[in-house]
């Protein structure tokens, strides 16, 4: 989900009409216009021309954030990060600066500088979708399991279409055992946005659990859904060598590389029988 925003030429009217203020203007609309056709590179350009052509104007860091987000979007991490510390500085309780920032730390693999960036926002504004999703999956990849559900929660009651509240939800129950729980939050995930991973999920909870009837019945449901997928494939597999249809099984294990399931769940969920 990306969460950039970009911030529209109009809101920047108020800027008093001179030779130098007409100038700056016309780059800003130029690179609004190049945004809006995502040729960043034109973008990053005139943004930076107006930048220079009044250095001093205060709504500069409407046009540093969208500098932040131009540099992103051509994976210039650092040169992103450079552009919302700059507009940060001006402008230091910015809620959604800081959650653009946090995902150019999270590009970079820094999770603490990402999670940092993210409280501080959070704590502007409490009701932010990507922030909360964020958080929450990172508190709960650290095993921080009740502040997870708490974000989980909140990002489902103020943004009850978003599935990854309800599979968060779902993941947090299956992993304190709770099976009959973890159940429905799957499947009000799917009831939300049908999704591969909700559908994944749900059919391998329900084969730990021992429901094996009930786990092929939906999985014929999502195949007909996701008829290319790998990981639902590697299910067919595993429900195949509990049945002792090994031959089925390698079969499946093969369907499930080729179309692109992550070779380490393949390894962990069904390894190679040995000649």
């Amino acid at each position: 989900m990306r969460i950039f925003k970009l911030i529209p030429a109009v809101l920047l009217i108020f800027v008093k009409i001179s030779v130098s203020a007409q100038t700056y203007i016309q780059y800003v609309d130029s690179a609004d216009y190049y945004i809006k056709r995502e040729v960043w590179n034109k973008a990053e350009e005139m943004t930076i021309k107006a930048l220079k052509s009044m250095p001093a104007n205060k709504l500069n860091y409407l046009l540093w954030s969208n500098l932040g987000d131009i540099r992103s979007r051509q994976g210039d991490n650092d040169g992103a990060l450079q552009a919302f510390d700059i507009a940060l500085t001006t402008n230091p309780e910015n809620a959604s600066i800081l959650a653009k920032r946090a995902y150019v730390h999270i590009s970079r693999q820094d999770i603490g500088n990402a999670l940092s960036d993210i409280n501080s926002s959070l704590e502007i504004d409490s009701v932010q979708e990507w922030p909360l999703q964020t958080r929450a999956n990172i508190l709960m990849n650290e095993g921080k399991y009740a502040e997870a559900e708490k974000d989980f929660m909140s990002l489902g009651n103020h943004f009850p279409d978003n599935p990854e509240a309800y599979t968060g939800l779902g993941k947090i129950a299956s992993a304190r055992g709770d099976a009959k729980n973890a159940e429905k939050y799957f499947r009000r995930a799917i009831e939300a946005k049908d999704t591969e991973e909700a559908r994944f999920l749900l059919i391998l909870l329900l084969i730990n659990n021992s429901e094996v009837p009930k786990a092929k019945e939906e999985l014929l449901v999502a195949l007909k859904r996701y008829p290319r997928s790998g990981n639902l494939y590697l299910l067919r597999g595993v429900i195949h060598k509990i049945n002792f249809e090994n031959e089925s099984a390698m079969l499946d294990r093969k369907i499930a590389l080729d179309y692109g399931a992550s070779s380490e769940l393949v390894k962990r969920l069904l390894p190679a029988v040995r000649q």
